[in-house]
């Protein structure tokens, strides 16, 4: 009874992203041991309108915990928002930017299959496979996000606040420049502003291991 009230108060047909310019989110990473491992700062630096869709332009940057710069610097990304509220996140098009930063001078070929992410879920619900392979010189990456289901509403608080999430659980397959996991993750997300929390484990015969959690710190 409880989740079916919590469920409740998650605000039905908003997409799961902030849609305005100026907003500007940071991410803590914290390692199962404790260990900080790096924070992730997003600025929403502008709102596009083509076609019918919503277009959020995005620049993010990592740093580690002295403050540091990693991967090259800040890169750009986008999110699109579809007219029925559907987030659709171009995880090939981000890799890119990340990998043309780290190697400036390569040639770079791209193929990808958005994650989308419905404005209206309830548990239970499957989402379509989102998929990207990046080649970087002679260099390739590829990423592949699989068995994606609705778990459940919950209330959460992280440093950032107390929010209403949906629930999400998924594999995620990574091969590549220093990225060889094979992870399953649930995430939060919350209508109007995005991703609040990730959990990634390791599956290790048959019991899941926390590996990292990463949380909204402020936004």
């Amino acid at each position: 009874m409880l989740l079916f009230l919590v469920g409740l108060s998650v605000r039905a047909g908003e997409p799961f992203t902030t849609m305005t310019a100026g907003r500007t989110l940071v991410y803590e990473r914290t390692k199962a041991n404790g260990h900080v491992e790096y924070t992730t700062t997003m600025e929403y630096t502008g709102v596009r309108h083509e076609g019918g869709k919503t277009i959020l332009d995005i620049t993010f940057t990592i740093h580690s915990p002295a403050g540091k710069d990693l991967y090259g610097g800040a890169a750009p990304m986008t999110t699109v928002v579809t007219a029925d509220g559907t987030t659709e996140q171009d995880l090939g098009a981000s890799l890119k930017a990340v990998l043309h930063n780290m190697f400036p001078s390569a040639a770079q070929e791209v193929e990808s299959v958005p994650a989308r992410l419905p404005a209206n879920l309830k548990p239970g619900d499957r989402l379509p496979d989102a998929h990207c392979r990046v080649r970087t010189g002679v260099l390739t990456h590829t990423m592949d996000i699989t068995e994606r289901v609705v778990l459940r509403t919950e209330r959460i608080t992280v440093p950032a606040g107390t929010f209403d999430c949906v629930v999400l659980r998924e594999r995620k397959v990574e091969h590549g420049i220093g990225r060889e996991r094979d992870n399953i993750c649930e995430n939060w997300y919350a209508p109007g502003i995005g991703p609040i929390r990730h959990d990634s484990y390791r599956d290790v015969n048959g019991n899941l291991k926390l590996n990292a959690r990463e949380v909204l710190k402020k936004y």
